[in-house]
């Protein structure tokens, strides 16, 4: 969301507040990011994670679009045109999203936004919600985005669809179906299933058959994310709603030989799914006679490698992100003295983020780092936002406005300009969300409640969010003038 839209009005004040001040907010915001991801965590594992941004989201999404049409119901300059070009492009992300499954492209469009929408939030904390200049006027933040935007590499832009932890005494050689909640639209699709037995490191317990030859044209049996040249493709069958269980050993039809499961690797396997539905795997699972060793296993369903490249292409990546790390260096250089705060403050926040996020993976043995770091950024995203608004309607609460609103659209979100009113409306809103979202995942409600509150498809609501933050510049000039006059 947009950190200028919750009040529009600003004061005029001679001097930027201390650093103190958005270095108290960022503090804050941490603390209140970490503990709801740590008490959702703790109840619901990444489940809980994923049930927070879905819950926090709609009532960001909500207020986000509410001021933006704002704009339009004011006929502010090149808002009415501005609306149809967003709803477009976000249209057109959508399909693209729904055909090729771009979610770390969707991650990234949305680090893009919470990383500039925190350096917008700082420069109108310490200035005290008056106008400034664009972010882009600050020495080197242009580059340091398209740094931040090609750190992530290939097979970081898989996520997790589905996890299932299950114990040894769910094990069988002749088959284990792991069984998930139904992956809706997956007939012709790519996916990729890993078992990881966490803290079994050195032991030699459990085993899956794999076979020598590539029997599977479509997939590969993968360890530790690459290739394992010993053998072709695991023993599988996946499983789709409606189908009934195999009456029959799932065997290899080809030599095949054993995989060690235990020791903390990854063992998985690429394929495509034939029908609708995928709601689990055939996978056998057999003891090794000479072990005793308990064991506790993790099944991640987790999505292709996004947009796979050539080596020469990685080369150019490892390439620019050296030369946008000079230049950023270089033009903090240049305008050494000017804004340093702002990158004090910064650091301050990568710091404190990159150190949090280490504490959750670790204590939730995450699959995927970067969707775990995205669902972090998300989650202080919406806190952010929070303090900043608070911080916000504080400051101008002394500060002359508009007596009679033009309209009504206007007159409502005055009252929304009242700490009170917006903090009661906050609570109305993310009490229905969070209802919403129980009721689907705890209380298995209908599967059309999917579309609203299942974790992937809110991604497709992330997209509109951040693709109707882009405001247009000229609205917001024609608007800064008419006050100014």
């Amino acid at each position: 969301m947009s950190h200028a839209s919750v009040a529009e009005e600003f004061t005029a004040l001679s001097r930027p507040a201390p650093l103190m001040v958005p270095l108290k907010n960022v503090a804050l915001t941490l603390t209140l990011t970490i503990a709801s991801l740590a008490l959702t965590g703790f109840l619901w594992r990444e489940q809980g994670y994923e049930m927070l941004i879905v819950a926090m989201g709609w009532p960001h999404v909500i207020l986000g679009f509410l001021f933006f049409f704002g704009k339009v119901v004011r006929r502010e300059a090149k808002a009415r045109e501005a609306f149809v070009m967003l709803a477009c492009v976000t249209l057109a992300i959508w399909i693209v999203h729904y055909n090729y499954a771009i979610t770390g492209l969707i991650y990234l469009y949305f680090l893009y936004h919470a990383f500039r929408d925190e350096i917008v939030v700082f420069l109108q904390t310490r200035a005290r919600h008056r106008p400034g200049p664009g972010i882009y006027a600050i020495a080197g933040v242009a580059p340091a985005i398209l740094f931040m935007l090609l750190v992530p590499q290939q097979q970081n832009f898989r996520h997790d669809l589905r996890r299932v932890d299950f114990g040894e005494t769910a094990v069988h050689a002749a088959g284990t179906l792991i069984a998930f909640k139904p992956v809706p639209n997956s007939r012709g699709r790519d996916f990729y299933f890993y078992l990881q037995a966490p803290h079994t490191a050195g032991r030699r317990a459990f085993t899956t058959p794999a076979t020598t030859a590539d029997v599977k044209s479509d997939g590969k049996v993968l360890v530790n994310d690459r290739a394992y040249p010993q053998a072709g493709d695991l023993v599988f069958l996946p499983h789709y709603s409606g189908e009934p269980l195999p009456s029959a050993e799932v065997s290899a039809t080809a030599e095949s030989i054993p995989v060690l499961l235990t020791g903390g690797h990854r063992v998985g396997q690429t394929f495509r799914a034939d029908r609708d539905n995928l709601d689990g795997v055939w996978l056998p699972i057999s003891r090794l006679e000479n072990s005793s060793d308990s064991a506790r296993f993790t099944f991640h369903l987790a999505s292709p490698p996004l947009l796979p490249y050539p080596r020469f292409l990685a080369d150019m990546r490892f390439v620019l992100l050296i030369i946008l790390g000079l230049l950023v260096i270089w033009k903090l250089w240049q305008q050494r003295g000017h804004n340093h705060q702002l990158w004090v403050c910064l650091i301050v926040l990568v710091v404190g983020m990159v150190v949090l996020f280490n504490v959750l993976k670790s204590a939730n043995n995450a699959g995927y780092s970067f969707p775990l770091i995205f669902q972090f950024v998300v989650v202080f995203h919406y806190w952010s936002w929070y303090v900043f608004s608070f911080d916000k309607l504080r400051a101008l609460q002394h500060a002359p406005r508009r007596l009679n609103p033009p309209n009504r659209y206007d007159a409502m979100l005055a009252r929304l300009r009242s700490p009170a009113n917006f903090a009661t409306f906050l609570i109305l809103l993310n009490l229905i969300s969070v209802m919403g979202v129980f009721w689907y995942y705890k209380l298995n409600g209908p599967a059309p409640l999917r579309l609203a509150f299942d974790y992937n498809y809110f991604l497709y609501f992330l997209v509109f969010h951040v693709t109707f933050s882009f405001a247009p510049l000229a609205g917001k000039a024609w608007s800064l003038r008419k006050r100014l006059a």
